[in-house]
């Protein structure tokens, strides 16, 4: 079971690495990313979470739970993830601005490092409350210690 409280008031520790706490991009970017077959994908950005993680508590990463030494904040990024489907990053851009991608995972929660490795922005769209379901999902099981993050 994972354990998570709010101190009272935010704070900048160093149990967490500073790729952490920091995340070029912002909800509702639309990044774009080339997968390991050379074809491009578009993501979305949905929440951005930043999660106080007190001395004491845990929290599940990538299936290994691991207990703050310190007081500490790390950010949680989810997004809503694309199929692999362009020959180009330009075909992406251009599915990406008229709203023409394929959506393959609705909703995966990720620290900030790997969230943003290998994306390059490619728009900008409103997040639909519709797009937020998988998220409202995992939140809940997340704040009841049931749930971490890749």
């Amino acid at each position: 079971m994972l354990f998570r409280a709010k101190p009272t008031k935010p704070v900048d520790g160093n149990f967490f690495p500073p790729e952490f706490k920091s995340f070029p991009y912002k909800e509702g970017d639309l990044l774009s990313s080339q997968g390991r077959t050379g074809k491009f994908s578009v993501s979305k950005v949905l929440k951005i979470d930043k999660v106080q993680l007190s001395r004491g508590h845990s929290i599940s990463i990538q299936g290994q739970i691991f207990m703050a030494t310190e007081d500490d904040f790390l950010l949680i990024v989810s997004c809503a993830y694309g199929e692999s489907e362009f020959d180009s990053i330009d075909e992406a851009i251009t599915a990406a601005q008229a709203g023409t991608w394929t959506i393959k995972i609705a909703h995966i929660p990720n620290r900030a490092p790997g969230a943003a490795q290998g994306q390059t922005l490619v728009g900008n769209a409103p997040i639909q409350e519709s797009e937020l379901s998988g998220y409202h999902v995992w939140k809940r099981a997340f704040d009841k210690g049931e749930a971490g993050v890749f």
